[in-house]
């Protein structure tokens, strides 16, 4: 029941911070290049994607306190009724790596909520918070790198490169899945944001193949490192979490592929405003549910022994 539990605090962590980070980072890399400061459409994206971003920390917030909560009582081998009752959570908090880092993700959690709120209020400085945003997104998401099995692993600063950029890349492909339908729903409905689609799309395009490249690179090293063999991969609870990992990821790479060489081809040469976009956008939000699915997996993975 524990490790069930666990697993869903893990999930909803990771996928929180995931979205955080590519909300702002789909914000600065693919919207600010075409944004006008007084075009309504703009400003409608930017409200939708503070709004998203409200949310994901408020799932960041739960999930947190959730699984802070679920280690006290596996550390102190406590009932979940029972895991504050005595001052185990104070040594957890305090004393111990996973504490430390929830201490700095908890405090950045409460600095966004009051920068996202600013952002929402002031539309004249939303411009100024969002490179800021963007950076407290990058550090929050990071962060967990500090608390995987990289972070114990004897070469450790290899293990913690490796999960960084692993973390980044995944916030700004993954991540941005779910901003980009939001702008493909809104640019099918207005026709003054038909004329940035195709850039827009071209440079999501673009960051997500060097997301890719990063991710199948940092996830060679870090498989290398916490596997330790080919063999391994087949006869360990954790390998065999590790393909079906693959597995997932590589179908997530085809949709993308297809996305890249077939429909925002097709873009090019037809009316923006047509079924097209439509069909993109539910081609994104099938990768999102699948990259959903990939960070389920890896929340699996970080409570199994490699």
């Amino acid at each position: 029941m524990l490790t069930a539990l666990l697993i869903i605090a893990r999930t909803v962590q990771i996928a929180a911070s995931i979205l955080f980070a590519g909300i702002f980072t789909f914000d600065l890399v693919m919207l600010a290049p075409d944004g006008r400061l007084g075009s309504g459409d703009f400003q409608e994206i930017e409200r939708r994607l503070l709004r998203l971003a409200v949310w994901s920390l408020v799932a960041a917030l739960l999930s947190a306190l959730f699984w802070f909560w679920l280690e006290v009582a596996s550390i102190s081998q406590l009932s979940l009724r029972n895991a504050f009752s005595t001052a185990g959570w104070k040594t957890v908090l305090f004393e111990t790596q996973f504490g430390r880092v929830w201490q700095l993700r908890l405090g950045l959690i409460a600095v966004a909520f009051a920068l996202v709120a600013a952002g929402r209020a002031q539309v004249k400085t939303r411009r100024t918070l969002i490179p800021v945003l963007w950076l407290l997104s990058v550090v929050f998401l990071v962060s967990l790198a500090w608390i995987s099995h990289a972070a114990a692993a004897r070469v450790q600063p290899l293990g913690l490169l490796g999960d960084v950029l692993h973390l980044c890349a995944a916030g700004g492909w993954i991540g941005g899945l779910i901003p980009l339908a939001i702008f493909l729903a809104r640019a099918r409905a207005t026709a003054s944001l038909g004329e940035t689609v195709v850039p827009t799309l071209r440079r999501f395009s673009t960051l997500s193949l060097c997301c890719v490249s990063i991710l199948i690179i940092s996830g060679i090293s870090n498989s290398c490192l916490l596997v330790g063999s080919f063999y391994a991969l087949f006869t360990t609870a954790y390998g065999r979490l590790l393909l079906f990992k693959l597995v997932l990821f590589g179908i997530l790479v085809g949709f993308g592929t297809r996305n890249r060489l077939a429909i925002k081809t097709k873009l090019l040469k037809v009316e923006v405003r047509s079924d097209l976009l439509p069909q993109l956008r539910r081609t994104v939000i099938c990768e999102a549910c699948l990259g959903a699915a990939v960070v389920a997996i890896v929340a699996c993975l970080g409570i199994t022994q490699p």
